[in-house]
């Protein structure tokens, strides 16, 4: 494997849109708007595969927020009506006839009113949006957001559905840390790849019931590229669904 292909990615940092009313209908908030899509990306060179996540990259769009400014954040699903995972119809959630591309999602860690924390059982179909209020009401921290749809949020996250949300307060930046161009985020992950590139998630020897009780990855990411040190082996693909 040829090193250094290309420039470590940082993923992009939410900009806000706007302004709403708060859920209470009394103050206005700054509102972000995110939409979950599907997209084509390189692992290391090319060629591109398919992903899903938020907006263009895995992770998706870094969410920068701050300790006590409430913001709202709009989640349309505009993701392809079928999964290209394999869905395990038999798991709690994914019974057939649910739509396969199904979402919602979960900021991991925050303090959030019930009706936007993005339950399992709260998922919404492709052409739905949901809109979420997050208080920030907590001390300076790295969270993350995730698809969290009954069922099948192994699957979305493994697709790519996943990033960073940060939340800052006047203390942390007391502490003459490192920022700007000098704070960089990393988020690693371990991902099956095939032998073709593609994203690979393994299935059991029964074809009905393809569900595993385990995964781990043959590669390691960073920010959605393969670590360039690290020597890879092809995914088995033969039991690809």
């Amino acid at each position: 494997m040829t090193s250094f292909v290309d420039a470590l990615p940082l993923p992009e940092v939410a900009k806000p849109v706007g302004k709403r009313l708060n859920s209470a209908q009394k103050a206005e908030v700054l509102f972000t708007g995110f939409r979950p899509r599907s997209f084509f990306r390189r692992f290391i060179g090319p060629p591109a595969y398919a992903f899903l996540g938020y907006g263009n990259s895995m992770p998706g769009p870094t969410i920068e927020a701050r300790s006590g400014e409430e913001i709202l954040i709009e989640w349309p699903n505009r993701l392809p009506a079928k999964h290209f995972l394999p869905i395990d119809h038999n798991l709690m959630g994914a019974e057939k006839g649910r739509p396969e591309s199904r979402t919602v999602v979960h900021v991991h860690g925050a303090r959030v009113p019930p009706e936007s924390d993005g339950w399992p059982e709260a998922w919404y179909a492709p052409g739905k949006s949901a809109t979420y209020h997050y208080p920030n009401t907590q001390d300076a921290a790295l969270l993350w957001y995730h698809d969290h749809a009954m069922g099948i949020n192994r699957l979305n996250i493994c697709a790519g559905m996943a990033g960073l949300y940060v939340i800052r307060d006047a203390f942390e930046e007391a502490l003459n840390l490192p920022k700007g161009e000098y704070e960089i985020p990393l988020v690693l992950m371990d991902r099956m790849i095939r032998t073709d590139g593609q994203i690979y998630y393994p299935v059991s020897m029964f074809p009905d019931a393809p569900w595993i009780p385990e995964y781990s990855g043959n590669a390691t990411l960073i920010n959605g590229k393969l670590l360039p040190y690290l020597d890879v082996q092809p995914a088995n693909t033969a039991s690809v669904y």
